[in-house]
């Protein structure tokens, strides 16, 4: 059975089963089952006999959605070590903290960001490992992005050529398989596969260890989410534009779809254009991605009119609350281009890695959640954790074979989340008379900016870092563009206000990943304050609100 593998065997099965069928379609370049797993192997064994990782290693990986990820997460996963993934633009200075926090043996990062801080990169240079983009791309495609990025990253680093300003780190693309055996760990339930981070269902950053059962537990009913016989999966296509180091996107749009044999369409940066540029050349059955993706694809002429929206069979939204009028608008658009598409919400979270309840064509309610997948089994209850009565609000919890093993060195924090194996999610919402489930809003303190999780408190313990700033408070307003975007007030104990929105923003900038910087900063002589004297962010939440008419 699928889920009692390792995720490599799991795909290694898919690849025997369709040998010659399309894996990865990267920028023009298409990627066989077998070419696919001929690859991973070659990788597990530079990493095996030449590297020296060896079971429970850890490894991180901080790439956009390029075929080499893929190859570098499953050869990790054949030898039983663990992928430790983030996102490719985070700053060397939270890289650093998380490699040194997880004892990190090397690390996988590509060539434009370590490009942005290269001197700071030196002091980790024998455990980095460089890849590029170019790589895989189409012969001509490589020459002209080559010449585009050295280009760039000439200009970034000063005259010298880009690629004399590398020397002391290595290239993936050096590495040469040495052909010797390597040996392939076998499956284990209980054996950390993946590390991924998130807010935890407090609000507060950790990181949660995924085991492959969990991975391959969502994999295997893809069917159901799908609405599909399982031999039918092999004929489809899923667009990967959701990034690696997000749940969502690494098991659904990667792992999902190639241990069941349909492809997996990579799109390293998101871009209506590219959408549909890879639609028109591939013709894809499936998306998975944030609400921001689909409200841009909907103003895109070129997709909403596109003659290729007829193969689309389903769309899936998640990361972030999706509207009822997005759902209606996109399923309209699929209905005037004659598509029997449709836009369905779901439900999930980075501790049991992607969707746990979703709509699908055989159960849907417009404006739920959906119903639990198989084998999971979804609760609502109140403080005192007794079930609530349907229609009542109370706290979302759920029991999954996707559950983590835990938080990453946190007993306490992982004893308080899952409690009689059921995930205390910290969102409430109520479960109506048919299973359907209706989320009403978070409990914990996280904010999605574009569908990724950004934690005002990590905001705030930066800025509040400054000399000159006495208080600091994080909240979130509405963004055309991102949805939601962060804004804080700040009391200052003297200061120049344009330098000091200056030094908060080059702060920021500087150590932050680009969706937590605030978009808006507000000067304050104080701010309110709880009864226990901390800083009352939701009556700032709430005067916001109420300046956009949201209340």
């Amino acid at each position: 059975m699928m889920m009692e593998r390792t995720q490599y065997a799991a795909y290694k099965e898919a690849a025997k089963r369709t040998p010659n069928q399309l894996a990865i379609y990267y920028e023009g370049k298409r990627i066989s089952f077998k070419t696919l797993l001929k690859r991973i192997d070659e990788t597990a064994d530079i990493l095996y006999n030449r590297l020296g990782v060896r079971q429970g290693d850890v490894i991180v990986i901080a790439q956009p959605n390029i075929p080499e990820t893929i190859v570098l997460y499953y050869a990790i996963n054949k030898l039983g070590a663990c992928s430790n993934l983030i996102h490719p633009f985070t700053p060397f200075n939270q890289v650093k903290a998380i490699m040194d926090k997880t004892h990190t043996k090397y690390a996988f990062l590509f060539e434009q960001r370590i490009a942005k801080e290269v001197e700071r990169y030196r002091e980790i240079a024998d455990r980095v490992f460089v890849t590029r983009i170019e790589d895989d791309l189409p012969l001509f495609k490589k020459m002209f992005y080559h010449i585009f990025m050295n280009f760039r990253i000439r200009r970034k680093l000063g005259k010298l050529p880009a690629r004399f300003k590398f020397d002391g780190f290595k290239y993936t693309y050096q590495l040469k398989p040495m052909n010797k055996p390597v040996e392939e760990a076998e499956f284990d339930k209980n054996r950390c596969s993946v590390l991924l981070h998130s807010g935890s269902t407090t609000g507060k950053p950790k990181t949660i260890c995924l085991s492959d059962y969990a991975f391959n537990f969502i994999a295997y009913h893809s069917d159901s989410f799908m609405a599909l016989p399982r031999e039918e999966l092999s004929k489809h296509k899923m667009l990967s534009v959701l990034p690696s180091f997000h749940g969502f996107g690494l098991c659904m749009t990667m792992h999902a779809p190639l241990v069941n044999s349909f492809s997996s369409i990579l799109v390293p940066k998101f871009k209506p254009e590219k959408v549909v540029k890879a639609m028109n050349q591939t013709k894809f059955t499936c998306i998975c991605g944030v609400p921001t993706i689909y409200e841009k694809l909907l103003l895109e002429p070129k997709f909403v009119n596109n003659k290729n929206l007829k193969h689309l069979h389903c769309c899936f939204c998640g990361g972030d609350s999706m509207s009822q009028s997005l759902e209606e608008r996109f399923n309209a658009a699929m209905d005037k281009a004659g598509s029997k598409c449709r836009l369905f919400q779901g439900y999930g979270l980075t501790e049991a890695i992607a969707v746990n309840c979703v709509n699908t064509f055989a159960a849907h309610k417009s404006g739920s959640l959906g119903k639990a997948m198989p084998e999971s089994d979804f609760k609502i209850v109140d403080q005192q954790n007794k079930e609530v009565k349907r229609g009542e609000i109370g706290e979302i919890i759920f029991k999954s074979g996707a559950i983590m093993l835990g938080y990453f060195k946190d007993e306490e924090g992982t004893k308080n989340c899952i409690i009689d194996g059921y995930l205390h999610t910290g969102d409430l919402g109520y479960m109506d008379e048919d299973d359907f489930i209706f989320f009403k809003q978070r409990k914990k303190r996280v904010v999605k900016v574009s569908g990724v999780a950004v934690f005002p408190s990590e905001v705030e313990q930066l800025i509040e870092s400054i000399p000159e700033v006495s208080y600091c408070a994080a909240i979130h307003i509405p963004d055309k563009k991102l949805l939601n975007a962060i804004k804080v007030f700040v009391v200052a104990k003297y200061f120049d206000e344009t330098a000091m929105k200056d030094k908060i923003l080059e702060t920021c900038r500087k150590y932050l990943i680009r969706w937590s910087v605030p978009v808006e900063i507000e000067f304050r002589d104080n701010l309110p304050l709880t009864m226990l004297g901390k800083v009352d962010f939701r009556a700032l939440q709430e005067e916001e609100d109420k300046k956009h008419g949201l209340l």
